[in-house]
């Protein structure tokens, strides 16, 4: 069996490595087939598509959108978007600017606390990508207040905590509608982590295709429960290691777990289906 995985971060956005070594961890790790999937940007997509080409990774473009379900953030993952799809781009570059927004004023609550810090630099730090929290985490670290991501995101980062500031909120909605207008397939990411299932039948009618089973912070139990509620709500499989190459950033590695490969190719039938009714991106 193949190992595949479709849920995977690069320097684009909050991962240490490249799109090009996070494609080459995956032919090491005899990982088949991978999905890039940064948060709220395709910068990476064309390196990794170029080097998975070049040393026979399959490779599946992908994206991670941050959204709102009433005042629960979610993350939405679009898998087989067109890389290239204009309105996507202006949708994330929106999206983009908002998460700069939120740094300076994430920097400026630990400015408060004694915590200085360069929000010019920690945006430079991810130019043009998509800055986040372990960005500011790891300046954190470089001026020695905190040692080390978990300690950084447990004392000042997380939601409750005082450097913590929430995003703006894009209908979760609206962000399936993007990912279709792209031409791709949107998923409801790890959705053990929100504790609130009734979200799932609430977005099936806005366009939801799929729930990511499999994903490095399920357990047994977990994937069993979700796997019954795609079956029961009529939703495809996906599932990764939500890969960021981070000690204590989630994932135990690459391809870890990974998605049967009856599930892909189940994914693969459904994204080479006729679309009767093509959805375009919505402003808001």
């Amino acid at each position: 069996m193949r190992l595949i995985d479709l849920h995977t971060h690069s320097t684009a956005s909050d991962g240490r490595l490249s799109p090009q070594e996070l494609i080459g961890l995956a032919k090491q790790s005899d990982v088949a087939v991978l999905a890039v999937t940064d948060h709220d940007t395709l910068e990476g997509l064309p390196a990794a598509d170029a080097e998975a080409a070049r040393i026979g990774v399959q490779f599946v473009p992908g994206v991670e959108i941050t959204a709102h379900v009433d005042d629960l953030e979610v993350h939405i993952l679009g898998h087989f978007i067109d890389p290239n799809d204009t309105r996507l781009a202006e949708f994330l570059a929106a999206s983009r600017n908002d998460r700069i927004e939120r740094i300076h004023r994430m920097i400026a609550k630990l400015w408060v606390l004694g915590l200085p810090l360069d929000a010019d630099e920690i945006v430079r730090s991810a130019p043009g990508y998509s800055v986040g929290r372990p960005h500011v985490a790891h300046a954190m670290i470089r001026r020695g207040y905190v040692a080390s991501l978990k300690e950084a995101f447990d004392r000042y980062l997380t939601f409750g905590k005082p450097g913590y500031v929430e995003r703006s909120r894009i209908p979760a909605a609206t962000a399936i509608s993007a990912i279709k207008g792209a031409g791709g397939l949107a998923s409801l990411a790890h959705p053990g982590e929100y504790g609130r299932n009734e979200i799932i039948p609430f977005l099936v009618p806005h366009g939801l295709d799929g729930l990511e089973v499999y994903h490095s912070q399920h357990d047994t139990e977990s994937v069993f429960r979700y796997e019954r509620m795609r079956l029961e709500y009529g939703l495809l499989t996906v599932g990764g290691s939500d890969y960021h190459g981070t000690e204590g950033l989630r994932s135990i590695g690459l391809g870890r777990p990974a998605l049967p490969e009856a599930r892909f190719e189940e994914l693969l039938a459904a994204h080479a289906a006729p679309r009767t009714t093509p959805v375009r991106a919505q402003a808001g």
